[in-house]
């Protein structure tokens, strides 16, 4: 019991520390990319490679982690993060460089989600989850409330060599807390077809859902630049109000996610919010970004406790495995159509169209299996 409450606090320093460093840059990605001249769907072509390529690196990191360590696969989306900032610091906006940067892109972001996703749910318990995985929230959301501001004013008022010096070295310091978490180390055959078949049906649609959702989160920075306001400090304001609203949120809803699941009533107040944030302009977006934020996480918490809760006795390799390609997948399905789009706004109605069928699918399995 102690060495599983070492491991959490271990996991938690980690949590604070990675966060902060990935999200100096990584919640300005599209802005970012949009303001050094890439057309929307240049950023959406980007989006798509990455998760193109995410597909077959989620496998082969799964199978390093499990034939050596997942410290490994966490070291390899390291390096690739700090090759990644070299090449966001050199942009080309051509075909090429757009496939270059997603392929690191999806190395940094699969090396360190897979090995991610595999400590924690090693060291959280399978049951009486919720409360753990709250405060790693917490921390997670209190990191990226700070490195919002601190990397919007070190992109507005140096560039973005600072930045890239300041998130590598954090990145890199972030793992060593990992080093002295001790998990059992079970090398396993990896047997995709197999599991997809064991996955539970209504495991496959709560989480292409939830992925949806952050894929609209991925292009509503274009939007506010386009017709609110072109600047980093209103990416990072927005940003703070949500996860500000996300951890007074936590505290009161992860409580009592232990008795109830609220994936439904969260996915149509999501719905709803996104369709007020294309009519609402000027700063009144931020109110609706901070009941937003609450929405989110009590979604977030929901899916969690679907995630941590019904693994119907699976092993960790493979539902971490089929989480990772289930989230690429969908995110590449729903973005082939947005190319032949031209109007960002009608983007965002199409997503929000998606989730909706998407939510009424899962409403039948879940009526129909009776699950909560």
């Amino acid at each position: 019991m102690q060495t599983t409450k070492n491991n959490q606090i271990k996991f938690n320093i980690f949590s604070f520390v990675s966060t902060f460093a990935r999200s100096l840059i990584e919640i300005f990605i599209s802005l970012y990319l949009y303001k050094n001249g890439f057309t929307i769907k240049s950023i959406l072509l980007f989006y798509l490679l990455e998760n193109l390529f995410a597909v077959f690196i989620s496998y082969y990191f799964v199978k390093i982690g499990e034939k050596y360590k997942y410290s490994i696969v966490m070291y390899i989306g390291i390096v690739s993060f700090a090759i990644l900032q070299f090449a966001l610091n050199n942009l080309v906006n051509n075909y090429s460089y757009i496939i270059l940067i997603s392929f690191i892109y999806s190395l940094y972001r699969r090396g360190y989600w897979v090995a991610r996703r595999f400590y924690i749910t090693t060291i959280i318990p399978q049951k009486n989850s919720s409360e753990s995985f709250s405060i790693v929230m917490v921390v997670s959301e209190i990191a990226s409330i700070i490195a919002g501001y601190l990397g919007s004013f070190l992109l507005e008022e140096f560039n973005m060599i600072a930045l890239t010096i300041v998130s590598t070295v954090l990145l890199f310091v972030s793992v060593i807390p990992l080093i002295g978490i001790k998990y059992k180390s079970e090398t396993k055959k990896i047997e995709l077809i197999k599991s997809l078949k064991q996955y539970d049906k209504v495991n496959y649609v709560a989480f292409s859902l939830y992925e949806i959702n952050n894929l609209l989160t991925f292009i509503f920075p274009i939007y506010i630049a386009i017709y609110i306001k072109d600047t980093y400090t209103m990416a990072s304001s927005i940003n703070a109000i949500s996860n500000l609203a996300i951890i007074v949120f936590i505290l009161l809803y992860g409580k009592i996610i232990k008795k109830r699941n609220y994936f439904v009533i969260s996915s149509i107040l999501f719905i709803i919010i996104s369709l007020a944030k294309l009519f609402l302009f000027n700063y009144y977006i931020l109110f609706l970004y901070f009941i937003e934020g609450i929405i989110k996480k009590m979604q977030n918490q929901s899916v969690n406790k679907i995630y941590f809760e019904n693994r119907n006795g699976m092993d960790l390799t493979h539902y971490n495995l089929i989480y990772q390609l289930v989230e690429a997948l969908i995110r590449i399905i729903v973005v082939v159509p947005l190319l032949f789009i031209n109007d960002i706004r009608i983007m965002i109605v199409f997503i929000i169209i998606i989730i909706a069928i998407e939510l009424i699918i899962y409403a039948s399995f879940k009526k129909k299996k009776k699950l909560y």
